[in-house]
């Protein structure tokens, strides 16, 4: 059993009792702190070569097993020390006067962190650090949001029984637009559900009464052969998704693909605010 996976299990069931709890707080800062404090301790940083302009990346490996690699991380995002210092703040959702660099690079380091170490201590486990942010986005949401969300919305009034299954729907309350957030920790050909979602839910509800607001971590891939980064993007794919199938308020990043990036300029939506943003 690795360092992590008692207190991951204890987090994942807490959150699905109260996810803007306490409880779940205190749980996500000792699940990040033990995750950085087995990255910086016990391993060492591999550098990767990067085919993402403007970006450099590393990897994570266990000392003297060589083997072994973390996914990508980029290095200009990663920063343990502000996301120890800014800990509490962060799994408590009270970032108010933090930087927008400080705030970035504190998210992305905890995001990451139980990503990391579960690559070097577990073997193809793809599900929990996908629970993991889930949770991580989920209780930041409710902690700003002070409410905890659903996770399926019925869809047709007329034949009860029928629901969506979503990620998280935030009801804000009367005369407001509920939030619809799915979240992310890479996107790959599924995405378009997204999109199929907020369609079906604007079809039912009407244009606006849900915000699609679509939170992602990272996009990239790492080539084992040569150890290189590369984004994996469908920009293009993604434009014609939001033309003609709904249109998502926004979406954020923790670590923004380059080429996503040109997006927010090429389809603003809602009074000219940008869809694409970096967290």
């Amino acid at each position: 059993m690795s360092i992590l996976e008692t207190p991951y299990q204890e987090l994942a069931q807490e959150a699905s009792r109260d996810l803007k709890g306490d409880g779940v707080s205190a749980l996500l800062k000792q699940v990040v702190q033990l995750a950085l404090r087995f990255l910086t301790k016990e391993c060492d940083r591999l550098k990767l070569k990067s085919s993402v302009p403007g970006k450099e990346y590393f990897s994570f490996r266990v000392k003297g097993k060589k083997n072994k690699f973390s996914r990508p991380i980029n290095s200009k995002l990663f920063d343990p020390g502000t996301a120890v210092k800014l800990i509490d703040r962060l799994v408590s959702a009270e970032l108010a006067g933090v930087s927008q660099a400080q705030r970035g690079r504190a998210l992305y380091s905890a995001a990451m962190s139980y990503c990391c170490a579960t690559d070097l201590l577990k073997s193809d486990d793809r599900k929990t650090p996908a629970t993991f942010f889930e949770i991580f986005v989920g209780h930041l949401a409710s902690r700003a949001f002070n409410i905890n969300p659903h996770k399926k919305i019925d869809v047709l009034a007329l034949a009860p029984g029928y629901s969506l299954p979503t990620d998280f729907v935030f009801d804000l309350g009367p005369a407001k637009s509920r939030i619809h957030l799915p979240v992310k920790i890479s996107t790959r050909e599924r995405i378009i559900q997204v999109w199929a979602h907020q369609r079906v839910l604007d079809g039912v509800y009407g244009i606006n009464r849900f915000r699609g607001i679509l939170v992602c971590l990272t996009e990239t891939n790492m080539v084992r052969k040569d150890l290189s980064v590369l984004e994996v993007c469908l920009p293009e794919q993604w434009a014609i998704y939001q033309m003609f199938i709904s249109q998502l308020y926004r979406i954020y990043y923790f670590d923004l693909p380059v080429k996503y990036a040109p997006l927010a300029k090429r389809y603003p939506i809602h009074s000219g605010q940008q869809l694409f943003r970096v967290l």
